[in-house]
């Protein structure tokens, strides 16, 4: 666009002056800044009109550009007058501009103006449209932001490529306005509303209040706008939704005339902050991000009072809103300003009727941990729903019933992630309600609440107190103590101490069978003793308590699930799930990702491991995070993304003891082994043997032996393989699962070929795509299935965009004269590969190493891909890989892969 408004300008023929239109933030000033700066401050006259300054610096600039002289005609013009904002320009400047642009052929003047629409002008518009009748003017309109070049500007804002979700929601606040985005970039970081995680720039605060500094511009502008309007401006923004009663509402509320307080919004027109409805009623914010900034400025007091007018006002009648949520936040911001019974009736209706509204989010707990996480979202409607129930606690005269109140409160701040919150209701829980006879049940959910809650705020000593009994102000009874120590004692790996805690209370001591609990369901103290005892036992290697679960009428299946999903039984987890009467968006994020890894469904499984790690805090080293860390790491591995993968596991690993640690050991072999680094390799899998035995764990064990079985047949090192064999048989006989059983046949098969075609069926019967067709490469690698199967498991691999593991199947299958199909898709591939690894730095011998091909191959390759893509170093191509613009362009939109891909 600038270069199209200089060359106009520049143009003998062309117009005499052009006029650039758009709404505020569009980036008008922008534009007209680096059009001066095509023609150099020595030939430029830059001046910014200002509303209601007729006599303004523009008036000494139009009387120096009239004392010009006339001169010969030239190619370029002698003067540019560009004029900022020349809509507040009065009527008896705009006939002086209009006589000179007339008589700017002999001066050799031309004039560039910015006029924004969406404030009222000065001057009439027919003076203009006469010139523009005359062909003497060009119009150009600039438009706010496609979404691409929106995704574009926060990506260069924020440092990192947004998601979706983040360019929708800056777009709802800035209606696409680029100078807009910036502040909405800033004033998100500044309310943590937004992190960065893998390289993508995350929404995990959707309703955060952008929060600005009291130095920004934008306030600073809005103060200088006078006292009576920034109170005004402040006001409105709060009660903006009461729509056509927000201006009397704001003269009740700041004790400010009607008439100053209608002044006042017409000055906050006139600088393009509110504009009115054509029918001259209701005041609208031209930009929600300005209207949601103004609403965090008000002091506490002055909040409390907004909010009491605004809900006086609606339950009398005088205003209505359409938002379900407005009433809500403002009856717990006044509290007890207003009819405290009144209150908490409203915002416990409210509340628990938004909570269990489907958000899709999938919040939860984690095995073993009841039911924190289950209510509520983490955005939308119903995001207040938490401070909704805490106020509605604090205004409740009864004990039990606040205590109870609270409890709900609690689990909904967990569901949404906001830990903090969470943590401090439960404390103050535990604190009240540790003395209180008859709550058992109770008090053993809130303390497993709470033990979730550390564990995602990776509060180690905390659970090494809790697990000791050494810290809380603990109730009396023994099965309280002893189900809080156990689960701390779980949350810390430490399964036997978790059985001998659980078995060692009395069972007359346990509220018997037909007990109802005090959520009105049957959930028991014995119930979640044996939901740890049988979880802890299983990943000990004795499934006998956990299977009989599966079995069982059980109709709260997850902690199972996700303990499936752990140990790759994906056939029992949606059974189990089913049965349950549960969905797949009903389990935690960590196992959804689990879940969409074990089926396939690499892509999505990766973008809800983005999801689970994006709100910044480290959630808890847990199997079912542990589960998912392996999982997405082992397909950026199998699509090349080595860095990536080791940047995650080095994430699983930061959070101190963790249970199952040992199942990261299986990705970081694996990427040693494909780089060639053998020895590496050995090291980690022997100390991976070494944690999990240590931790008296059995579970995951098979995948390490596996591995090692593998590592053993690259290396021709036939001890390890025999070692490998036997443990991997023991950990199938004890274990028990389909998947440990497969894996001992695997082994097996490396060893004595003949079990070639029952470990091919167990992987079969497994119904995992990517494991199926690692099953058929290991086989064919050990002489015990046909090589022709590799065909089948090259197509299994094709779907899930593993670009390293078909690379290296297709040198296999070259070995075995197996016909790769698709040539000209085989050389995309390779050259999107050959990016992928380049990008990460990997030297010519790695990558040799990585697709088992020679040197000078890789070589050959290179000088191809630079050939076709036009770059010329490979920092060059780093740099297109980092902003997802792969290497030759014709092949950009196949190329282009998600960060976590």
């Amino acid at each position: 666009m600038v270069r199209g408004i200089v060359d106009a300008i520049a143009d003998p023929a062309g117009p005499r002056a052009v006029l650039i239109l758009g709404t505020g933030g569009t980036g008008l000033s922008t534009v007209l800044k680096q059009v001066c700066q095509e023609f150099g401050e020595d030939r430029t006259w830059f001046v910014a009109a200002r509303p209601r300054q007729p006599h303004s610096a523009l008036g000494n600039v139009l009387n120096n550009v009239r004392a010009l002289q006339p001169r010969e005609r030239s190619d370029r013009p002698d003067t540019v007058l560009a004029i900022d904002d020349a809509q507040w320009v009065d009527a008896g400047t705009i006939r002086r501009l209009t006589s000179l642009v007339r008589a700017s052929t002999d001066t050799g003047l031309r004039c560039v103006c910015t006029v924004r629409v969406d404030v009222p002008a000065a001057a009439p518009p027919q003076l203009v449209s006469e010139l523009v009748d005359e062909r003497l003017v060009d119009v150009v309109w600039l438009r706010p932001l496609d979404e691409t070049g929106l995704a574009a500007l926060i990506s260069e804002r924020a440092g990192a490529e947004p998601t979706a979700e983040l360019v929708r929601h800056v777009g709802r606040l800035t209606r696409n306005r680029p100078k807009a985005v910036g502040i909405a970039i800033d004033a998100l970081t500044a309310a943590d509303g937004i992190r960065v995680v893998d390289l993508r720039t995350h929404l995990v605060r959707p309703d955060a209040v952008p929060t600005l500094r009291p130095q920004h511009r934008l306030l600073q502008e809005l103060r200088g706008l006078g006292a009576t309007t920034w109170s005004v401006a402040k006001a409105a923004a709060v009660l903006h939704p009461l729509g056509d009663a927000m201006p009397e509402l704001v003269a009740e509320a700041t004790g400010l005339p009607q008439p100053e307080v209608t002044e006042a919004l017409h000055v906050l027109r006139a600088n393009g902050i509110v504009r009115q409805a054509r029918d001259g009623g209701r005041w609208i914010f031209r930009l929600p991000l300005v209207q949601r900034i103004l609403m965090g400025q008000p002091g506490p007091y002055e909040r409390r009072r907004l909010a009491e007018v605004a809900v006086t006002a609606v339950w009398a009648g005088r205003a209505h809103c359409t938002d379900p949520d407005y009433l809500a936040d403002q009856q717990a911001c006044a509290g007890r300003m207003l009819d405290e019974r009144r209150v908490k009736a409203e915002l416990l209706a409210h509340a628990r009727a938004s909570m269990y509204r489907p958000s899709g989010s999938g919040s939860g707990s984690g095995p073993g941990f009841g039911s924190v996480g289950r209510p509520g979202s983490r955005s939308g409607s119903g995001a207040n729903a938490g401070v909704w129930l805490r106020v509605a606690a604090e205004l409740s005269p009864d004990e039990t019933e606040r205590v109870r109140i609270l409890w709900e409160s609690a689990r909904v701040f967990a569901a949404q992630g906001r830990t903090a919150e969470g943590l401090a209701t439960l404390e103050s829980l535990l604190n009240d309600v540790s003395t209180q006879p008859g709550c058992t049940s109770l008090l053993i959910d809130i303390h497993l609440a709470h033990i979730s809650l550390l564990r995602a705020t990776g509060d180690q000593d905390a659970l090494d107190w809790l697990a000791r009994g050494e810290t809380w102000p603990w109730a009396p009874d023994p099965v309280i103590q002893a189900v809080t120590r156990a689960g701390a004692s779980y949350a810390l790996g430490q399964w036997q101490r978790v059985r001998e805690l659980l078995d060692d209370i009395p069972r007359h001591e346990i509220p018997p069978e037909g007990h109802t609990d005090h959520a009105g369901q049957h959930d028991y103290p014995a119930r979640r003793a044996e939901v740890l005892a049988s979880l802890a036992a299983l990943w000990q290697g004795h499934p006998d308590r956990f299977t009989a679960h599966l079995s069982g009428p059980d109709q709260r299946g997850f902690p199972y699930t996700a303990a499936l999903l752990t140990l790759g039984e994906l056939t029992a987890a949606e059974r189990t799930l089913s049965r349950s009467g549960g969905r797949p968006e009903h389990l935690a994020l960590a196992d959804q990702a689990v879940l969409a890894a074990r089926r396939g469904e690499f892509t999505r499984a990766l973008k809800l491991t983005r999801r689970c790690l994006a709100p910044g805090a480290t959630p808890s080293p847990d199997p079912s995070r542990i589960g998912m860390i392996q999982t997405a790491a082992l397909i950026l591995l199998a699509r090349g993304q080595l860095r990536k993968a080791s940047e995650l596991i080095d994430r699983g690993h930061g959070g101190g003891r963790t249970p199952l640690l040992h199942l990261l050991a299986v990705p970081q072999a694996r990427a040693a082994m494909a780089l060639g680094e053998h020895r590496q390799a050995a090291r980690i899998l022997d100390q991976a043997v070494m944690y999990a035995s240590n931790g008296d764990t059995v579970a995951g064990t098979d995948e390490i032996w596996f591995a090692s079985a593998q590592l053993a047949v690259a290396t021709a090192d036939c001890d390890r393989l025999d070692l490998c064999s036997r443990e991997a048989e023991k950990v199938a006989s004890k274990l028990g699962t389909d998947r440990a059983v497969a894996h001992g046949l695997l082994v097996r098969a490396a060893v004595d070929p003949h079990s070639g075609p029952a470990a091919l069926n167990a992987a079969r019967a497994l119904g995992q795509p990517f494991e199926l067709a690692m099953a058929i490469e290991h086989l064919v690698r050990v002489g015990a299935a046909d090589p022709q199967s590799l065909r089948e498991a090259y197509g299994l691999l094709g779907p899930l965009g593993t670009l390293l593991v078909r690379a290296r199947m297709r040198t296999l299958m070259r070995e075995h004269d197996v016909a790769v199909p698709d040539r000209q898709a085989v050389v995309d591939e390779n050259e999107r590969l050959l990016a992928v690894l380049v990008a990460q730095g990997f030297g010519n011998q790695q990558i040799s190493a990585l697709l088992g091909v020679s040197r000078r191959s890789i070589e050959s390759r290179l000088t191809r891909l630079f050939s076709r893509s036009g770059y010329r170093s490979r920092l060059e191509l780093a740099m297109a890989m980092l902003h997802d613009r792969p290497e030759p362009p014709r092949t950009a939109d196949a190329c282009a892969q998600p960060s976590l891909s």
